[in-house]
């Protein structure tokens, strides 16, 4: 399990527990880049946890501040899931 609190994690570790972790606290613990807040922590497909659910914009921009309002809005503007090979629940949780 990842220790999100103690240790700084890269994309494809945090990608690969997605969901062995909340996705909140990822957003409060991570330092995560705007395609990876799209993809993942917007994305109700990964929101599995009553908690994860209620993530907004404004907690993207709070808990990133280095991720600006005009960027994130483009990359979800432009973001096409269709671009993503994004794996079921079953097939990620039987890789670890």
């Amino acid at each position: 399990m990842l220790d999100l609190y103690n240790n700084k994690y890269d994309r494809q570790t945090l990608k690969d527990y997605i969901y062995a972790v909340s996705l909140i606290e990822i957003l409060k613990t991570q330092t995560i880049d705007v395609t990876f807040a799209v993809r993942y922590i917007l994305n109700k497909n990964y929101q599995i946890n009553d908690c994860d659910q209620n993530i907004t914009i404004n907690d993207v921009l709070k808990y990133q501040p280095h991720i600006k309002y005009d960027n994130l809005q483009k990359a979800l503007h432009d973001y096409n899931s269709d671009d993503d090979s994004i794996d079921d629940f079953e097939t990620v949780s039987n890789r670890k």
